[in-house]
């Protein structure tokens, strides 16, 4: 009997063992992202968030630097054939990421969950779907705008923002002050070497970047990036520099944000996305307000999107790729995307998010959040307010950026220095382009 009673006790401790070992533990996903600072935690927030609110999935994120940083992991991620199975990457990567072989597009996900994408904004949507189809989801959502300093402003008797490049050199004059010694105390502007700037201020003149309606007719073959919209943007910049209306601040984004909020420069040009860090940098020391970017007099255009789409990427289990969508639905859904845009300055990506009570409140208290909102739905829907579509941008963006840096540094005209930058932008899209024909 003693016996016996061991041994039925010996076939619950495995019955019990069997169930711990069946009990399925969550499926783990890794997210990659290019987000610091502000917007990191804002990210790690999200995650967190995400992962209490089921059991199912957890969810690892991983900062992976820079935009540029991340899809140099990637690459070797790939080759190494173990890809994270979510990454954030630029609106520049779309055309390359829908011509690897290596994402699993976000259409067919949709579809298979009768998930309905109809709601992501209209210009979102229209950059983002390439041949009819979401490739990635648009998660960060941006576009450059104008930041000044309402107090500086005030203090040298302008009312409201400047429209036009014109009347922007004529403000930071004005604005630009020195003590007796000839040091400046104040600069009337900062604009660092971006190329996404000069793309944009191409597109606000109604210009193109690559040929063929950039890229949305046809596969880009040429950039037209050194045309008159392209040189009036960077000789625009490089004479304001030149003439030491603007510090010269290279690529460095954050020295550029700290001019603006450390009182040195009273107008800048940025992405939407910096208004959370401007808001915790500036801390109520002065009054700034954002405005659409200015315009050559007499020009007309629209503004394309900026910011970034998540990637689901092929080489993982079923169960691995359903958790990774599910994310991605969390982090699109309607009051995700309003705390994601109140920390942040990303806007949301989804009607039913803007159209949120919360987010209306917020707009109400908080104006600049609804600035660039307002200049993406007012832009015109062109092929050029649409963006630029080529397999190599994130290459042709270093060589604008190049050009800059020549033409600032007096090493070449402007003219001279995007030339030999297209020439090399043009050899880089041929290169390309003979890989995927």
């Amino acid at each position: 009997m003693q016996r016996q009673r061991w041994k039925i006790l010996g076939i619950g401790l495995v019955a019990m063992g069997l169930g711990w070992s069946m009990a399925q533990a969550p499926v783990k996903v890794s997210f990659w992202h290019s987000m610091g600072g502000v917007n990191g935690e804002a990210v790690d927030r999200m995650v967190k968030a995400y992962n209490a609110s089921q059991s199912a999935c957890v969810v690892e994120p991983t900062y992976v630097g820079s935009y540029d940083d991340g899809l140099t992991k990637l690459q070797a991620a790939l080759r190494g054939k173990n890809p994270p199975h979510i990454q954030q990457i630029y609106d520049l990567g779309l055309q390359a990421m829908a011509e690897s072989g290596q994402i699993i597009p976000a259409s067919d996900l949709a579809r298979q969950d009768k998930y309905d994408l109809s709601g992501i904004l209209f210009p979102l949507a229209r950059y983002y779907n390439l041949d009819g189809k979401y490739y990635g989801i648009p998660f960060n959502a941006s576009t450059a705008e104008l930041y000044y300093n309402v107090d500086a402003l005030k203090a040298a008797g302008f009312t409201r923002p400047p429209k036009t490049f014109e009347e922007f050199v004529d403000y930071a004059r004005k604005l630009t002050k020195k003590d007796a010694n000839g040091n400046v105390i104040q600069y009337g502007a900062t604009i660092r070497v971006y190329g996404w700037f000069i793309e944009q201020l191409i597109y606000n003149q109604g210009g193109y970047v690559v040929n063929n309606e950039n890229g949305r007719t046809k596969r880009a073959t040429a950039v037209t990036y050194n045309g008159p919209e392209g040189m009036r943007a960077v000789k625009w910049i490089v004479d304001m520099t030149r003439e030491g209306l603007m510090p010269n601040v290279g690529r460095d984004g954050a020295a550029q944000r700290q001019a603006f909020t450390s009182g040195k420069a009273a107008m800048f040009v940025e992405s939407t996305a910096a208004l959370g860090a401007v808001q915790r940098e500036v801390g109520g020391r002065f009054q700034f307000k954002t405005a659409p970017l200015p315009r050559p007099e007499g020009t007309k255009g629209g503004t394309a999107i900026g910011g970034a789409a998540l990637y689901v990427f092929k080489g993982h289990p079923d169960n691995e790729v359903k958790c990774a969508w599910d994310f991605i639905k969390y982090a699109i859904s309607p009051k995700v995307q309003f705390e994601w845009h109140k920390a942040t300055g990303y806007y949301p990506v989804s009607r039913a998010a803007i159209e949120l009570p919360e987010t209306k409140a917020y707009w109400k208290e908080n104006p600049n959040a609804k600035t660039p909102v307002d200049i993406i739905l007012s832009s015109p829907p062109t092929k050029s307010s649409q963006g630029a579509v080529a397999g190599v941008m994130p290459q042709i963006r270093q060589h604008i950026e190049e050009a800059m840096e020549l033409a600032i540094a007096g090493k070449a005209s402007v003219e001279e220095a995007l030339n030999q930058a297209a020439q090399k932008s043009n050899e880089a899209i041929a290169r390309y382009n003979a890989t995927v024909r």
